[in-house]
């Protein structure tokens, strides 16, 4: 296991994730949990988000990522939206069982274009463990996803450990790794794991 980059001291993600965090909520944007009535809009905005050109300069979207993306039935998640209503961005997240308890794999991150740059898609990141406790599991976790290696750095400001192109994670998802990584929004052949534990 190559490391790319290792993971930032909390205490200074945590304070860029509040001071982003709040400058959202003071300019009326509301973060939610991911419901059925917002699933084939969410699923859309990270299609969107995929397809649009010049997306690669965006941290949030994988560059020439499938455009096939849809939600899984057991997929949850955040999404943010304006003072409007408008869908701003996505966190979309599939629990599963690893080694040592339970992961939160993000299969997709996207911010709308007209949102970009504003702080959306850390926050979500650090919001993610709110999806378990409203479940009403422990917000213990495992965070972890892949990401292109042109967005690695965005990952590693996130707080995340990230992985070098290739390499294998310290862990393992009881052999459905292969079906995670297919199914998120990201190419194949250009995928740096990262994580984190979160609580």
């Amino acid at each position: 296991m190559a490391i790319l980059y290792p993971g930032l001291h909390n205490d200074a993600v945590k304070k860029r994730h509040v001071r982003w965090a709040q400058t959202l909520v003071d300019a009326g944007f509301s973060f939610d949990l991911l419901v059925d009535e917002g699933r084939e809009e969410t699923a859309a905005l990270v299609r969107a988000a995929i397809d649009t050109p010049g997306a690669s300069s965006d941290p949030t979207v994988a560059p020439s990522a499938p455009t096939g993306f849809a939600l899984e039935p057991q997929d949850t998640g955040l999404v943010v939206r304006d003072a409007s209503g408008t869908l701003a961005g996505a966190l979309v997240l599939t629990a599963v069982s690893y080694d040592n308890g339970t992961a939160l794999f993000v299969r997709a991150l996207a911010t709308a274009p007209e949102f970009r740059s504003r702080g959306i898609a850390t926050v979500l990141l650090g919001l993610a463990p709110q999806v378990l406790g409203q479940a009403g599991l422990p917000t213990r976790a495992l965070l972890t996803g892949a990401a292109p290696e042109a967005l690695a750095g965005f990952v590693h400001r996130a707080g995340f450990v990230v992985l070098e192109n290739g390499d294998e994670p310290p862990f393992t998802f009881g052999g459905i790794e292969d079906e995670l990584l297919a199914s998120s929004a990201t190419i194949p052949g250009d995928r740096c794991w990262f994580f984190k534990e979160v609580a």
